[in-house]
């Protein structure tokens, strides 16, 4: 039996487009920007093309705008030509995870688990997590910060919950079909 010893639960915020996500992290109500390490986008030039599907990380204290802007080597080119864009940014939901270990761990879970349908992320593909981990993903629209229920309004490939077990050499991965409030 596999021991996960590492367990996360990620907050998503968004799907923003590339003004949005610039109002969002510069507004003071806003988590702090140092506290998103994670960020996911998806964007097409037209509707007659394909979508491109890119996930990255940010380890540094010094905001995730350092890396989601029009000089990042994929999403720039959509930044640029005016694409439509859907960002999300990610929060461990403890501030004690967010370290550059746990960051690294979570997003070679998601490379080697969806590595078939990230289209522009070509390193980490052949790599696994180097230990058992499981991620609890949940998504929170970008105005009222409310949850958001429905797997239309969530990003494309993730799953809501995503386990990776190294003695296996297995991913499991699933999505919640309800979500009740307290009765």
């Amino acid at each position: 039996m596999d021991y996960i010893e590492h367990t996360y639960t990620i907050q998503w915020v968004g799907p923003m487009n590339y003004e949005e996500y610039k109002e969002y992290i510069s507004n003071p109500d806003t988590l702090d920007p140092n506290l998103f390490n994670l960020y996911y986008f998806e964007a097409r030039q037209d509707k007659r093309c394909k979508w491109h599907t890119y996930i990255g990380i940010h380890k540094q204290n010094d905001g995730i705008n350092k890396r989601v802007n029009p000089a990042h080597e994929h999403l720039g080119h959509f930044i640029k030509n005016n694409a439509e864009i859907r960002i999300w940014i990610g929060s461990f939901a403890k501030e004690i995870n967010q370290k550059p270990k746990n960051i690294d761990i979570v997003e070679t879970l998601f490379i080697k688990a969806y590595n078939d349908k990230f289209t522009e992320n070509k390193k980490k593909k052949v790599f696994l997590p180097k230990e058992s981990v499981c991620v609890i993903n949940t998504y929170y629209s970008k105005n009222k910060e409310e949850i958001i229920k429905k797997k239309s309004d969530k990003p494309f490939i993730f799953d809501d919950v995503l386990i990776y077990l190294e003695e296996a050499n297995c991913f499991m991965h699933g999505n919640l079909n309800k979500i009740r409030g307290t009765v």
